[in-house]
Order: structure tokens, then sequence, then C-alpha cells
């Protein structure tokens, strides 16, 4: 699926947002995770303009738990 250069934008800025909040875990862990969840949201959305809000909350969520383990 191509996706405009906006959408990508916002994609990116979501994740840089969500790397500077955990700064403390590995970035590449955290890359790993917002990739995981944008491609399992992205395989079904029908609506494209709220994945990257749905993926920074998800990845946030899922940090948060994985870091309190």
């Amino acid at each position: 699926m191509a996706l405009d250069p906006a959408f990508e934008k916002r994609m990116k800025q979501a994740e840089s947002e969500v790397e500077r909040e955990f700064h403390t875990l590995d970035p590449e862990q955290v890359r790993r995770e917002f990739a995981r969840v944008a491609d399992e949201l992205l395989s079904t959305a029908r609506v494209m303009d709220f994945v990257p809000v749905l993926v920074h909350r998800h990845v946030r969520e899922n940090l948060r738990l994985a870091a309190s383990a």
C-alpha cells in the first residue's frame, strides 16, 4: 500500500515522540514495537487519519507495561 508523504511524516513524528519519551529504552526496541503495531493497525485500517495517533498510544502503553515488568 502506498502511503502519502503527509501520512508518513505524521507516522515519523509519532515514532520520534515515543522514542523521546522512552529514551532510557533501547531505541531499536522502540522502533521494532512501533513498526509491529503500525503494521498490525495498517493491515486492518479503513480510515488512515487516526492510525498515527492509535499507533502512538498502543506503543506507549506496551512500552510502559514492558518497562514496569
